[in-house]
């Protein structure tokens, strides 16, 4: 999926980044002892000491990630801007050795201090996104640690043939070990740490609640606008684009030869042969996949067996999402996308479907097209019916059923938020092109975090917001309760979700009961989508494709 936001982000955060660089004094921090070695970084005007691309490990293409190598004399953690390889308009940039990471700390933290740790996971479809977009000085400034990952994207991080998998996620593991090993000589404690995602970030962070290889490395989840159950939050069909790909680069029919021509082509090659230019409702190409047939899988069954076992990571957690979720995704369509959607819609259902025999799918096609559409076309000039389709298939559909799986299963608190709030942050909405008053998609992300080198303009009412919203999050982070005590800035308690309450995040905080999105999408994946891939009983199963 061609994410344009996000290549508009990077362009401006290159042009703009100057802005940023002028916040740091031209001296380093006090030495650190880590287990590779000794690093400093960066000081900046602001009362942060900022350690730029510490390894966390290395690996060799389509490999696990291993430990880093240990180094002599004192490391200089001043690389901002490694990135993981990917597309930036018709250019490849990135370098395979991108497995590092950022720590952002109080320049008066001690390692005897103790500070909650919030680890975050930046989204991007699994395709594109660096640690370098994102500034958490909001956050730092109420005495806490932050740090930010890369992690491996596209097919370097997400190919799932031959008996590799979920490279990606692995990396996020690697990190949190990282942390686990290396947070106290900045400051922190490694057992109150808070592991944050947005987008296909917050998607990832659910997905270590279901494997053993995080457990006992985050204490806290907070996931902004995605979970283990969106309809792409998995593809169930990783093999069909990854020979479509391969056969660009040479011929090839088995997993053997994929792997051997993605093993064996040149970076440049292989970015290009992957780029994916859609807003594909079907699948992100390449993303995490279900691997307990391998020989070392991530995932030991699907996600709604392991929640209902209740054998996940029971950890308190803070999720939501915007209003209408699908008015960035609106703007990222075009007319010759459209024209294809118009054609094979029942070719683009979400994979979760692909299971289903080709009578089951034109069958789901009929009813989800009725719903959205009626009998038009599938045209830009039909915006409803486009924002509510993507909408629904972003998370609307399944989150109120992850939330009643949570708090039915879970001794944890759970607190559901609606972000509500207008402001000149709203960046993903700006770019979307939509006339509408509802947020969208990634407008929260920039309350939470500064947007690195982009020069987005604040109103007293956006640092009111800004002020609240952080005190929030890193009230949970220290105490597991993101209003532990009302004041004038957080007149409102929080309340504990039971899939019927959340807390409206706008310039008033409000107490409301949400609506469920589309009941017609979520019956539709509750009666044909992939046992095991949504949060709730498949009521008539599929004919197998």
């Amino acid at each position: 999926m061609k994410v344009k936001w996000f290549h508009q982000l990077t362009v401006w955060y290159l042009l703009f980044n100057w802005l940023e660089c002028a916040d740091l004094w031209n001296v380093f921090t006090p030495v650190i002892e880590t287990t590779q070695g000794k690093i400093r970084g960066l000081r900046s005007i602001s009362g942060q000491n900022r350690y730029y691309g510490i390894p966390y490990a290395v690996s060799k293409r389509f490999q696990p990630p291993k430990e880093p190598r240990k180094w002599e004399g004192v490391y200089d953690a001043v690389d901002r801007f490694r990135s993981c390889p990917q597309m930036l308009f018709s250019f490849v940039f990135g370098s395979e050795d991108c497995l590092v990471l950022d720590v952002y700390n109080p320049e008066s933290a001690k390692p005897t201090d103790s500070l909650p740790v919030m680890v975050f996971i930046h989204g991007g479809a699994y395709y594109y996104g660096t640690k370098a977009h994102y500034d958490p000085e909001y956050l730092v400034t109420k005495n806490v640690i932050v740090v930010v990952i890369n992690y491996r994207l596209n097919v370097l991080g997400f190919l799932c043939v031959n008996g590799i998998s979920n490279l990606g996620l692995r990396d996020q593991v690697a990190a949190l070990k990282w942390v686990k090993n290396n947070i106290a000589s900045f400051g922190g404690d490694p057992d109150n740490v808070t592991l944050c995602g947005q987008s296909a970030g917050a998607s990832a962070v659910t997905m270590h609640m279901i494997t053993k290889f995080s457990k006992g490395l985050f204490h806290k989840v907070i996931a902004m606008s995605g979970s283990v159950f969106t309809p792409w939050a998995f593809n169930l069909e990783p093999l069909t684009p990854a020979l479509k790909d391969a056969q660009k680069i040479a011929p090839a029919n088995t997993e053997e030869e994929i792997y051997k021509i993605f093993m064996n082509s040149p970076l440049d090659d292989l970015m290009r042969a992957t780029e994916d230019t859609s807003v594909n409702p079907k699948y992100f190409k390449y993303s995490p996949c279900i691997d307990f047939n391998t020989t070392d899988p991530f995932f030991y069954d699907t996600p709604y067996n392991i929640f209902k076992r209740g054998e996940f990571n029971k950890v308190p957690m803070i999720i939501g999402h915007a209003e209408v979720e699908g008015i960035l995704f609106y703007g990222l369509t075009d007319n010759e996308f459209l024209g294809k959607l118009n054609e094979e819609f029942h070719e683009r259902l979400p994979s979760i479907f692909s299971w289903c025999s080709e009578k089951n799918k034109k069958n789901i096609s009929a009813i989800l097209r009725s719903h959205y559409f009626g009998e038009r076309r599938i045209t830009k000039d039909f915006a409803t019916g486009l924002v509510q389709y993507y909408s629904d298939w972003i998370i609307h559909s399944t989150h109120n059923d992850f939330l009643k799986l949570l708090t039915t299963l879970s001794d944890k608190p759970v607190y559901n938020y609606i972000f509500s709030y207008q402001g000149y942050r709203n960046f993903a909405k700006l770019i979307s092109g939509v006339e509408m008053k509802e947020t969208t998609h990634s407008d929260d992300v920039f309350y939470v975090f500064k947007p690195a080198g982009l020069p987005l303009l604040l109103s007293s009412s956006d640092r009111i917001f800004i002020d609240r919203l952080t005190s929030m999050i890193t009230n949970f982070m220290k105490f597991g309760d993101p209003t532990p005590s009302p004041n004038t800035l957080l007149p409102v308690r929080w309340p504990h979700s039971n899939a019927s309450t959340a807390l409206r995040l706008a310039e008033t905080l409000q107490v409301v009961s949400p609506s469920s999105g589309s009941e017609v999408f979520r019956d539709v994946l509750c009666t044909y989508g992939r046992a095991g891939h949504v949060p709730c009983e498949s009521t008539v199963l599929c004919d197998p494709a």
